[in-house]
């Protein structure tokens, strides 16, 4: 029997409701919009729905269907513990276009997603569990952007499909996983993996004053040091959970590092090429979970243009004192100062991780 296709602009939405509501309840399958793509929509609840779908796609019985949420709370339902980062992605991305894989209460993992789609969101409040919505294709194809494709591809196999027009990102959500200290990203969609792995992670800063040579050279040590720490690459420390950055205090945006920090940085096999300087801001501070100051002048800086800041600021160094600027100075000089830094920053290792 062919689909009943509405188009929600013109539908009487509370009528339309009732019918995909009924409609799912009875083990049908409909096809509801969202954000990223067109769904194919049945509830966990109706085993005989489900394998209908799975059949409709080809998809694998071991292949997991992602649950959808009318709202943040009901991943309690799910997860028995959301670490703190995924709660950071959770508060930026939800409602949005990303997939979140995490332990599950009943054992094994579940993957869940609060559609940005209102209407969806209703349908799924109204049936009062999660729904599992799949994109709507076969596996291994492209997932259908737009009603008309949708019923002219699978009209036979489903029995209600809402018309919401084209989806407005049109592609499939980023999928990330968290089974133990590494964030995983699966599946990129609109959000990126570095976006998502930096929205993540807890925000080392630390602060000098022009951004080009104690500053950045501190970045690019703890981030090694905590590889180290860690028995990763230094490249591998984001996705456990730690971004380093650096900012200064009387800079301008955009200058790279000096020469003498770049050469004793290659020295070290460390790259400061790419490093650009960045003017510190209230919103980079407000980012940061630790802020470190090379000098007591950098710390004074600070607290004048935000005093509110003072609780997450600390000196580099466990005995306060300054890292002396090695700017204009002989290579020797600049020597001195990155191994300093490397001492600083060792020490502080343990506090980041734990």
């Amino acid at each position: 029997m062919p689909c009943v296709r509405h188009e929600l602009r013109t539908a009487d939405r509370s009528r339309l409701l009732t019918a995909v509501v009924d409609c799912l309840r009875g083990g049908g399958l409909c096809v509801l919009p969202t954000e990223t793509v067109y769904g194919l929509a049945v509830l966990p609840s109706r085993a005989d729905a489900t394998a209908r779908a799975r059949a409709t796609k080809g998809r694998h019985a071991e292949q997991p269907f992602t649950c959808h949420l009318s709202r943040r709370e009901q991943a309690a339902q799910l997860w028995p513990h959301v670490p703190a980062n995924i709660d950071r992605l959770l508060t930026r991305y939800w409602p949005g276009p990303l997939t979140v894989i995490l332990p599950a209460l009943a054992g094994g993992t579940v993957g869940a997603r609060l559609p940005a789609h209102e209407f969806t969101r209703e349908v799924i409040a109204a049936c009062g569990e999660p729904l599992w919505l799949s994109s709507v294709n076969r596996s291994g194809e492209p997932p259908l952007r737009d009603a008309a494709s949708i019923e002219r591809e699978f009209g036979e196999a489903i029995d209600l499909l809402v018309d919401d027009g084209p989806s407005p990102i049109g592609m499939a959500s980023t999928i990330v996983r968290q089974t133990g200290p590494k964030l995983e990203v699966l599946r990129e969609g609109i959000l990126t993996a570095d976006e998502v792995l930096h929205t993540a992670a807890r925000v080392v800063m630390f602060v000098c004053t022009g951004n080009t040579c104690r500053s950045p050279l501190a970045e690019v040590l703890a981030r090694e040091e905590v590889g180290k720490a860690l028995g990763i690459a230094a490249n591998d420390v984001l996705a456990h959970g730690l971004a380093f950055t650096s900012a200064g205090t009387g800079t301008l945006d955009g200058m790279p590092a000096s020469d003498g920090s770049r050469t004793v940085a290659l020295e070290a096999k460390l790259d400061l090429e790419h490093h650009r300087s960045c003017v510190l801001t209230p919103e980079l501070l407000d980012r940061a979970s630790f802020v470190y100051c090379l000098a007591q002048s950098h710390r004074r800086a600070v607290l004048a243009e935000m005093p509110g800041a003072a609780d997450k600021l600390a000196m580099l160094r466990l005995d306060g004192l300054d890292v002396a600027d090695p700017y204009g100075r002989e290579l020797s000089v600049y020597r001195r100062t990155r191994d300093e830094i490397r001492a600083a920053v060792a020490a502080r290792v343990t506090e980041w991780l734990s």
